[in-house]
């Protein structure tokens, strides 16, 4: 193989697996598959793609080793490849939050109309993680919270949020999480809680990002 066609061959690979990340729906997904397996069906209930739209992605990501699959009765599963492909998702969402300057604005305008500007980093969070007086709440659906979770943190998934408030300490203060630094429920959260008197933050990235820096601490 001559040098051309060698370089040729390996950057079109390259292009490949980038235009097959190249989609907003299939971002979308991969953000949902970083919080744990999920069936197709499950991929549409998070989503508002329709079953034939999310199964042609879901597709589309397992032709590129981006995700797996596996079959359960009826019902087919998909997770991400590994951990390697979810950090490199994670660098690539804060490479653009912080260079494209469009992005930075509209994430902060999210957060500004949800009182969740003053958020959490993590490096803040592991210090006070084991503070009696904050409450670490984990706001994502509770199929998730059991795939894995922040260690210490209680799970009330958004929409049993309002009827579970009398339930929390106006003493303590709640840093709420969920999917990542693109995902509302935690702003949402934080609206709510804090309309009602509470305590509360945000923290700037979520469980899929704590759970990446555990991993490399480890090894």
């Amino acid at each position: 193989m001559k040098g051309r066609e060698f370089k040729d061959a390996m950057y079109e690979g390259l292009a490949k697996l980038m235009r097959a990340i190249a989609n907003p729906a299939r971002l979308e997904i991969i953000e949902m598959l970083s919080q744990g397996e999920k069936s197709v069906e499950g991929v549409v209930e998070a989503t508002s793609l329709t079953v034939a739209n999310a199964s042609q992605h879901l597709q589309v990501l397992k032709n590129n080793n981006i995700v797996k699959s596996r079959k359960e009765g009826h019902y087919v599963f998909y997770s991400l490849i590994n951990n390697e492909f979810m950090g490199l998702y994670q660098h690539i969402t804060k490479y653009a939050v912080s260079e494209i300057a469009e992005l930075e604005k509209t994430l902060n305008r999210q957060r500004d109309d949800n009182h969740a500007l003053n958020s959490v980093s993590l490096d803040e969070l592991e210090r006070m993680i084991n503070d009696k007086n904050v409450l670490l709440m984990d706001v994502r659906p509770s199929v998730e919270y059991e795939f894995g979770h922040i260690t210490g943190a209680i799970s009330v998934p958004m929409s049993d949020l309002l009827c579970c408030l009398k339930d929390f300490s106006k003493d303590r203060e709640i840093i709420a999480y969920c999917r990542g630094p693109f995902c509302v429920l935690a702003d949402e959260a934080v609206k709510i809680l804090s309309e009602n008197g509470y305590k509360v933050r945000r923290l700037d990235e979520g469980y899929p990002e704590w759970k990446m820096r555990h991993l490399h601490e480890s090894n």
